[in-house]
């Protein structure tokens, strides 16, 4: 992910955080700032700009007492998407009459498979601007997790037969 932003002291900040294991590059003008550690930059000039916040509050840059917003943090109906989805899962895994209908895998493994589904559609879902993007976007990363857990299901009712 990548984040370009205007500062009225700063100028120019350009952020980048990898997706996969978090390596975070950061610049202001230009000029590439040391890496001290995943969560403290350097200027040329001492300045230390220290990095605060995760996708779920939002990413902000502390630079000597001013605070820079680099990223948004999720809403509270995103989460509630994705937790309702999650409730839906464990319910219908745990039903005996409801998996007669369509078999679909709950536990650690259905957890794992939705969790995967949901943290990927949370990290698009909040670079994302318009609320019924974001909604549409939460429901789909539900959808995909369930459809998931679904084919799992299927595929341990055929191997039990």
């Amino acid at each position: 992910m990548k984040q370009v932003i205007q500062n009225e002291k700063y100028g120019t900040i350009e952020f980048t955080e990898g997706n996969l294991i978090g390596t975070r590059t950061l610049s202001i003008n230009g000029e590439s700032l040391s890496k001290k550690s995943n969560k403290k930059f350097q200027m040329n000039d001492g300045t230390i700009v220290d990095i605060k916040g995760s996708a779920f509050t939002g990413i902000k840059l502390h630079i000597n007492d001013d605070e820079i917003k680099v990223t948004n943090s999720g809403t509270w109906y995103e989460l509630a998407i994705l937790i309702a989805g999650f409730v839906f899962l464990m319910v219908w895994s745990n039903s005996v009459a409801l998996c007669s209908i369509i078999p679909m895998i709950g536990g650690a493994i259905g957890g794992i498979l939705y969790a995967i589904a949901a943290v990927a559609g949370f990290s698009f879902s909040v670079k994302q601007k318009s609320p019924l993007i974001k909604a549409a976007i939460s429901l789909c990363s539900v959808v995909i997790g369930l459809i998931l857990c679904t084919i799992v299901g299927f595929l341990v009712v055929m191997a039990l037969l």
